[in-house]
């Protein structure tokens, strides 16, 4: 046996505004796990175009001590040289602007290869690690120096290894580390903006209402959404 029930309906906009603001609410409470997934998949797409083998990453977000974002990985000898052309396209140092600079072996992007290739000096990885678990901003990981070693015919044409070809070596490492935690930072920093740029328009309260008027749904006084299959007309 049947019972039909009359019961008038509403679309969204024709609904008292308490009513409509509890069903937002509601809307908000219930954000589906899965709102980030495709934010995620394009930092890691990112990374894997960048070069980062084993590459992990983190968050939590979005207003509490400790929120950010960071990730672990290594990066290839080819890898971080590919960062830091693309960060630091002004590869020679000058007198004016020294930091950016890494003269100390050669003046180009194809010296630092050549050097490698002709298997005068041998660049190792260079290491992302994760330093703590209690957080996941930026900091939380350290840029570990790329490893190296200089071989026989030293870093000149005299075919020798001098004491200064090490120290150069060495100079070299350090700034090739440091310029890599300000990348690393950006990096993290701009991974997350786009984390909380896509929850934030998620939960703005005008798309919101946009949405859910676009799908045409009916409501009951109260707030309550009436399927399309109980409706007779």
């Amino acid at each position: 046996m049947f019972v039909l029930k009359t019961v008038k309906l509403f679309h969204f906009k024709e609904l008292d505004n308490k009513v409509q603001k509890s069903i937002i609410d509601n809307h908000i409470q219930d954000l589906p796990e899965w709102w980030s997934d495709d934010v995620e998949e394009r930092i890691k797409n990112e990374a894997q175009a960048i070069g980062i083998e084993d590459f992990d990453f983190v968050w939590s977000g979005f207003d509490c001590q400790g929120d950010g974002l960071s990730f672990t990985g290594t990066l290839g000898f080819k890898s971080w040289l590919f960062v830091l052309q693309q960060q630091f396209p002004n590869w020679v140092s000058d007198d004016v602007n020294e930091s950016h600079g890494f003269k100390e072996l050669g003046e180009s992007l194809a010296d630092i290869v050549m050097l490698q290739e002709n298997n005068r000096i041998s660049w190792g990885d260079c290491v992302i690690e994760r330093t703590t678990n209690q957080y996941y901003h930026e900091s939380t990981v350290y840029v570990n120096e790329p490893s190296s070693s200089l071989h026989g015919g030293g870093l000149g044409r005299s075919g020798r290894v001098y004491s200064s070809d090490r120290e150069r070596m060495e100079s070299f490492g350090l700034k090739v580390q440091k310029h890599l935690v300000r990348w690393k930072d950006s990096l993290c920093h701009q991974w997350y903006a786009d984390l909380e740029e896509t929850y934030t328009a998620i939960l703005d309260r005008e798309n919101i209402t946009e949405d859910i008027i676009s799908r045409g749904q009916y409501f009951t006084a109260s707030g309550n959404i009436i399927d399309a299959d109980e409706i007779v007309v």
